[in-house]
């Protein structure tokens, strides 16, 4: 749930939600907190810049930085921008802001910006995408009038190098299943679907059980990044897999997984699962457009950004990754130390960025 917390001095006010699940606040409350917050904020900030900027619209008070940046949040939590867009905006504005609270924003340079860019040790990727954030909030600025030019469209982005993706090998693929099915079956639920679902990391952790078919999985609109419902064909391997058990959402999802791949001691690639399924999806059906329709996203997208070339033999694999048979002495001992776990994280306080083991 986005909440308002009224420091009037702080660079961002609309603080973005701590969980992972996607917000089902009212967006009337929103927009009332925020309002209030605007106009303390406007009031305890009209001092700090006395003169108008060459490209401040004469007439219009000055804006300064972090007055601008909530109104663009405010602005798009109205339309209905999802939590996961609204949290990647306000780290990057945070971080800009931090130190800038009393500049105005039509005093802010190409070089400023471009020097904020490259002192942060970022990636060339990272570094186009805040780039990215901040053109778009300056042009929003300027169609609304605050102010004459974007000066963040002077500065080149950064060439990024078009390395193909990581992705897990089939043996890889099953080490981590099995490791996680040993840990915590709720787990290992949680990356079969995205190991042969290709949900995205967000889309899986918000997937609950009543959305899981016979035949497809759904991806809400709500859910989804792209904002547009999907059907998931549930392949015979996931069926298998997700005959074993557990249920979603997961909950402490980050400590979870880390637990997992803590066990593992093997390489664990930036969106590994996803990225997997992509390209042995594609190179076990042979067709870009029905890849790219599971995977929610356009063909140009998924050769530029998710397909690595892999063979038919190993997409053949892939799809054959069975659970291991274990007797059923076994899988009833197994669900019953699953309850355990799952009482015991109840009693763990979520730790961001940090791995706090569950009681035994």
């Amino acid at each position: 749930m986005l909440k308002v917390r009224a420091l009037p001095l702080e660079p961002i006010l609309i603080a973005m939600p701590q969980s992972e699940k996607p917000s089902s606040a009212s967006l009337a409350a929103i927009e009332a907190a925020a309002l209030q917050l605007l106009h303390a904020v406007r009031s305890a900030g009209n001092g700090f810049a006395s003169q108008l900027h060459p490209l401040t619209l004469a007439g219009k008070p000055p804006l300064s930085v972090p007055q601008l940046f909530n109104e663009f949040m405010l602005s798009k939590a109205r339309a209905g921008r999802s939590d996961n867009y609204l949290r990647i905006t306000h780290t990057a504005l945070a971080n800009f802001a931090s130190g800038r609270e009393r500049m105005a924003v039509a005093s802010v340079s190409a070089s400023e910006i471009e020097g904020w860019l490259y002192s942060q040790k970022w990636q060339p990727r990272t570094v186009k995408n805040n780039l990215g954030i901040l053109r778009t909030v300056l042009a929003w600025a300027v169609t609304r009038g605050e102010l004459a030019g974007n000066v963040a469209l002077g500065i080149d982005a950064p060439t990024i190098d078009n390395d193909p993706p990581e992705i897990h090998t089939p043996a890889e693929v099953r080490h981590v299943l099995e490791t996680a099915r040993g840990i915590d079956l709720n787990t290992a639920r949680f990356l079969a679907v995205r190991y042969f679902g290709g949900l995205r990391a967000s889309e899986a952790a918000a997937l609950e059980e009543n959305e899981i078919g016979e035949k497809f999985i759904e991806v809400t609109a709500a859910k989804a990044k792209t904002r547009r419902r999907r059907l998931v064909t549930i392949q015979p391997v996931l069926r298998a897999w997700l005959a074993l058990g557990g249920c979603l959402p997961l909950r402490q999802v980050n400590n979870r997984l880390r637990a997992v791949t803590l066990a593992l001691g093997q390489r664990w690639p930036k969106n590994a699962p996803r990225h997997s399924f992509c390209s042995y999806h594609l190179a076990k059906f042979q067709n870009a457009g029905k890849t790219a329709l599971e995977a929610g996203h356009t063909e140009q997208v998924l050769f530029n950004s998710y397909r690595e070339i892999v063979t038919p033999a190993d997409a053949d694999e892939f799809w054959s990754i069975l659970p291991k048979r274990r007797s059923r002495i076994a899988l009833e001992r197994r669900l019953r130390r699953q309850c355990r776990l799952e009482e015991s994280w109840d009693k763990i306080p979520c730790a961001a960025g940090k791995y706090v083991p569950p009681l035994r």
